[in-house]
């Protein structure tokens, strides 16, 4: 279990298809599901979890092709990594459990609470592509490309590491494409931690992002059409490579009944890898006031 000391006692669930590795706090209050994003690994969540188990259960599970979970060649569509959850939330969990997906686990929770709405108590999306307008022409293509190719290419954690540093990206509002180790927050501690979960990652993953082929039934729009529970959209600024753009929170907050919307102006993509405090205080209000409301709320942190 992961208790405030940052001890943790990782556990196994069999899928049927595939074995998934997962993580869970004491049993201390309601279940609440954390799903990391492509690349990561159930640790992401590390900055967040000592706040939030004193009252939530806390279950984060490595999606398949991740941290110690099973590959599975070229099979990583969103619809699968969901498959995967929606067993391990009927066989483990066992009630109706929020969801808090990052990037691809908020694709994956949202999947879950269209299709599957008895398992889904609330969602909380961060910074998730909905209506897939941004992914093209923003600077993830060519990091996930970098990133599969290092994979590939192997080494120590160490090398990885240094191969990170050497990473292009074209960064919004620059002209220039800028190594990963020039930006800020990338010193060599995170980089050393960043190459720790790529390591543990089947490049498929990427392979398949990068050629759409994990997006085939994707239909943002008719999955927000299908949401019924209480939703918080946590949006990083797309000025500094958010993923959730402006029409997505648009949609979000005309489709979905009782959606809430937080928005972080100094905040990229990462989120709360990037700086914890903002969004555990939005992500606390919201599980905190977990019940049916009337209309709609948007707020900027």
């Amino acid at each position: 279990m992961i208790p405030s000391t940052g001890a943790h006692d990782e556990q196994i669930f069999d899928t049927g298809k595939v074995r998934l590795n997962y993580a869970k706090t004491a049993d201390t209050g309601p279940p609440l599901v954390l799903l990391h994003g492509l690349g990561r690994r159930w640790q992401v969540f590390l900055s967040l979890i000592p706040s939030l188990a004193p009252r939530w259960h806390i279950y984060a599970p490595d999606l398949r092709g991740h941290g110690r979970s099973m590959h599975v060649t070229r099979g990583y569509r969103v619809s699968q990594y969901a498959d995967d959850i929606v067993r391990f939330l009927k066989e483990t969990v066992a009630e109706p459990a929020t969801l808090f997906g990052h990037s691809l686990g908020g694709m994956v929770s949202m999947w879950i609470a269209a299709r599957h709405p008895n398992l889904v108590r609330a969602l909380i999306l961060g910074d998730s592509m909905i209506c897939g307008d941004s992914f093209e022409h923003s600077m993830y293509p060519g990091l996930f490309a970098g990133l599969r190719d290092l994979i590939i290419k192997g080494g120590s954690t160490e090398d990885i590491a240094k191969g990170l540093t050497r990473i292009q990206l074209k960064v919004p509002g620059l002209d220039e494409s800028v190594p990963i180790g020039d930006l800020p927050g990338n010193d060599e501690a995170h980089l050393l931690w960043w190459a720790r979960c790529l390591e543990c990652v089947d490049p498929d993953t990427f392979s398949m992002t990068l050629d759409r082929s994990s997006f085939q039934e994707w239909d943002g729009e008719n999955l927000l059409r299908q949401i019924h529970c209480p939703t918080l959209l946590l949006q990083a600024n797309p000025e500094l490579g958010g993923l959730m753009s402006d029409t997505d929170v648009e949609r979000a907050l005309e489709l979905v009944p009782d959606a809430f919307h937080v928005r972080f102006p100094r905040l990229g993509h990462a989120l709360y890898i990037q700086q914890a405090e903002p969004v555990l205080r939005a992500v606390n209000d919201f599980l905190e006031s977990l019940r049916p409301m009337p209309g709609k709320k948007t707020s900027s942190l």
